[in-house]
């Protein structure tokens, strides 16, 4: 607007100065004169006015472009809300779909404007689980209307990420009925238990809801039975030496029914509320092992019951590879579970590769020092927890300080798992906190399985999940980067500082080398099962196979049949491990070469922690176009 007004008060100038110059000339009385001049006038006249023309095409041309671009301006920033508007939604439609996952991923909900969802648990059910392609694939076509060059650099990079996690999420879903939702560690008959003995309790509210999760555990059990139930009819279900261990990890927990995890945990957590008094307090741990006893426990057998009913019917015994679609389904499985682009060919190349390296050192190193693999091994057996985990994890947050960028400072409660628990999960596992709430985090150490505590913290606390976890929720990245897992940047971080962090122990009498032993023991034991995972599953390896091919290292048949077992039970798990493990330490060596002067490994761990959860493609890329 303002360019057109200015080219019409040239017009108008152009016109008064040849009005002027008209009456200036009125005196002149001979016509020839007046004539001349006016002819003289008139030259000058479509001169100026070409001139005129000229300019105020260029004007309206630069006016027009001016437009132009301010409505661009205007399309961009409109992109630009409509996509924070999407994924604002598609955080608050995923995160609420039912009470546990907003409970542990929100503190405050309300301050999302979200309402209290109407299914309590995770739905398994045969419309849920058929339509999660459908689902995955309208989120999709969603995400594809927006144009990049028109988001900023943040959205972008959500951008990019989001829809690398739909397709894989996508790829997965082209296999409904694949899952292993029972298992003997994994399992979501036993995860359960841990869910809700963690279900946080800040006032009588809370208590209320969790009192409605207890009452409503057989619905979610029904749902399992009914996944189960559609296993066997498309021969997918477990295999009956699973589901023994299964029915017998089930039986146990219905056997507690003095000492439950449930009752010991609830009295544990309520006497720490404010705002409550004592009497109610009882009134409460009373109605909570009244629930137990009426509705947990009988929920219990009657899920034994129904599995029970199911045995027989996993009749393989082995590997993926048997199944119908079984290697094409582990392919997308292993893309998932590592957010590697690698081929399976490619990781057992890998993992032969670094089975070989490690063996070379380790008899380098027994050659060097011929006792130092059985002392070593008398060391690793004998060894108990007798260190304080709150002063390991301090002193490990002390000596990372010169490696890794500057986090929050957090605090971490230690506790211990349950004994009925201990023999069905892992050596330690740490407590994702919600994402608005990531000051208080909670490390789980299992006494029974656990043997050294500075390896284990620094794989959960420090420099490991505890830190990754909370550097990044400190960045206050787009909500929606939290909803998305990719197992192989969270655990092939883990276990690469916590390979790392054998360099910054105290070497316990044993030196440097007892620090190198570590190292390529660590490595060459993630290896050795991973190329297990590999062949049981996508080279069809059975139990005499993986018998055979441990023989050759020193493993007894009893060890290979219980690392078979694992392996069945949870497809892929060891490889989001050592292929993210892998590939960290393999982006490190190219980082390396591209950074040249500016190389420093704080800087190479800050980018690999700026960027969050993704694939390694995407990380890659990432840190190319930082440098």
């Amino acid at each position: 607007m303002i360019l057109r007004f200015s080219v019409s008060i040239l017009i108008i100038i152009v016109h008064l100065v040849r009005i002027v110059y008209f009456f200036s000339l009125k005196n002149k009385i001979l016509t020839g004169v007046y004539l001349e001049v006016e002819m003289e006038f008139a030259g000058r006249l479509k001169k100026v006015r070409i001139k005129l023309i000229m300019i105020g095409i260029c004007l309206i041309f630069l006016g027009g472009y001016s437009l132009i671009q301010e409505w661009k301006d205007q399309e961009k920033n409109t992109t630009k809300k409509v996509f924070d508007q999407y994924t604002d939604t598609f955080f608050k439609e995923n995160i609420s779909t039912n009470e546990i996952t907003m409970h542990f991923l929100l503190e405050n909900p309300e301050k999302y404007k979200l309402e209290q969802p109407k299914s309590l648990y995770p739905s398994m059910d045969q419309e849920s689980v058929l339509n999660e392609k459908i689902k995955i694939s309208k989120e999709i076509e969603k995400l594809k209307k927006f144009k990049q060059k028109e988001l900023t650099k943040k959205q972008q990079n959500t951008y990019i990420v989001l829809m690398d996690y739909l397709r894989r999420q996508k790829n997965l879903a082209m296999y409904p009925y694949y899952e292993r939702i029972l298992g003997k560690t994994s399992g979501q008959q036993a995860q359960i238990l841990l869910t809700l003995s963690e279900y946080r309790l800040k006032n009588e509210k809370d208590i209320k809801r969790y009192f409605q999760l207890l009452k409503g555990l057989e619905g979610y059990f029904d749902s399992l039975i009914e996944y189960s139930k559609e296993q066997v009819k498309r021969n997918l279900f477990i295999s009956d030496q699973s589901l023994k261990e299964v029915l017998q990890q089930i039986q146990n927990v219905i056997n507690q029914k003095e000492n439950n995890m449930l009752v010991a945990t609830f009295n544990l957590r309520i006497a720490d509320i404010k705002g409550i008094n004592a009497a109610q307090k009882k009134k409460y741990c009373r109605e909570n092992k009244k629930l137990i006893g009426t509705k947990v426990l009988p929920d219990y057998e009657k899920l034994y019951s129904h599995l029970q009913a199911l045995n027989g019917n996993g009749k393989n015994e082995n590997g993926l590879y048997y199944y119908k679609n079984g290697k094409e389904y582990y392919k997308v499985l292993v893309a998932q579970k590592t957010g590697s682009d690698k081929t399976i060919e490619e990781m057992v190349e890998i993992s032969d590769r670094s089975i070989e390296k490690c063996l070379r050192k380790l008899i380098k190193l027994q050659k060097k020092y011929p006792n130092i693999i059985n002392e070593y091994r008398n060391h690793k057996k004998n060894i108990k927890i007798v260190q304080n985990p709150q002063n390991v994890l301090n002193k490990l947050r002390q000596k990372m300080v010169k490696y890794y960028p500057k986090a929050p400072k957090v605090s971490c409660k230690i506790k211990y798992v349950h004994k009925t628990m201990e023999e069905y999960t892992s050596p330690a596992f740490y407590m994702v906190p919600a994402i608005d709430s990531y000051k208080e985090n909670v490390i789980y150490i299992n006494k029974a399985q656990t043997a050294e505590l500075y390896p284990t913290l620094a794989h959960e606390g420090y420099p490991g999940h505890l830190y990754q976890n909370v550097y990044y929720a400190a960045r206050n990245d787009d909500l929606v980067r939290y909803l998305l897992d990719y197992p192989g940047y969270s655990e092939g971080y883990a276990t690469y500082v916590e390979s790392f962090s054998y360099s910054m122990m105290d070497a316990e009498g044993y030196g440097d080398i007892y620090q190198q032993m570590n190292m390529e023991m660590y490595e060459y034991n993630l290896a050795l099962c991973s190329r297990v995972d590999l062949g049981v599953h996508y080279e069809g390896w059975k139990k005499k196979d993986v018998r055979a091919y441990l023989r050759s290292f020193g493993m007894d048949a009893s060890q290979a049949d219980e690392l078979f077992q694992m392996i069945i039970e949870n497809p892929a798990n060891y490889l989001s491990y050592y292929i993210g493990y892998q590939e960290f330490y393999e982006l490190l060596t190219d980082y390396k070469k591209m950074a040249g002067n500016k190389y420093s490994l704080k800087a190479y761990h800050t980018e690999i922690l700026d960027a969050g959860p993704c694939s390694f493609d995407i990380l890659r890329r990432r840190i190319e176009s930082n440098l």
